[in-house]
């Protein structure tokens, strides 16, 4: 949104060209892309492993993500597409980047979102449905089906009580050793 109202960027379509298309070139011509193909490899050194989609899920959206919602390329509003509406898109970029990639031997990347630290139960939904792992998952607490969801698949945690006792949750009501105690696959993280 910031971007939008400041013209900076037409679409929201315009914002993923700008992320996936050097990737996507570096990829295809690696002899004409040297240093962004050097940087994506993870081989030691490793440089990229995985992409993050960082949001203040606390703004709320009027719209709801279906196959009624305008493309990339036609979202041209000031407000910001629905969370589900960016893990979707980032999600289906990596899948396509990861198997051109792994046709050409070379390294994958995983994406692991902020997910659940505020906002609505349904980004915790969308994130099970496309993250590898996330960061926060606080609001799993308030959903008993979506934790065994995701205890079932074993999607990684990456919690950070210091983090968000200063901003969302007291550092005593974390629900960090709950998670553990449950099974969940929960790691202490700094964000």
């Amino acid at each position: 949104d910031i971007f939008r109202a400041k013209k900076l960027l037409p679409s929201f379509g315009k914002m993923l060209e700008n992320i996936f298309l050097p990737l996507f070139e570096a990829t295809i011509n690696p002899q004409d892309h040297q240093e962004l193909h050097l940087f994506l490899r993870t081989a030691p050194p490793a440089q990229v492993t995985g992409f993050d989609s960082v949001d203040d899920e606390s703004k709320h959206s009027d719209h709801m993500f279906s196959d009624k919602s305008p493309s990339p390329d036609v979202w041209t509003s000031e407000q910001n597409p629905p969370y589900s509406y960016y893990l979707y898109y980032m999600y289906a970029n990596i899948m396509v980047l990861n198997n051109l990639r792994r046709e050409r031997g070379l390294s994958t990347f995983l994406f692991r979102p902020h997910c659940g630290e505020a906002g609505s139960i349904t980004h915790l939904v969308s994130a099970f449905l496309t993250a590898d792992n996330i960061s926060h998952g606080l609001l799993l607490k308030k959903s008993p089906v979506l934790q065994y969801l995701y205890y079932l698949a074993q999607i990684p945690i990456a919690m950070s009580p210091l983090s968000n006792n200063s901003l969302f949750l007291e550092y005593s009501k974390n629900p960090l050793r709950e998670f553990l105690h449950k099974g969940l696959h929960v790691s202490l993280s700094t964000d």
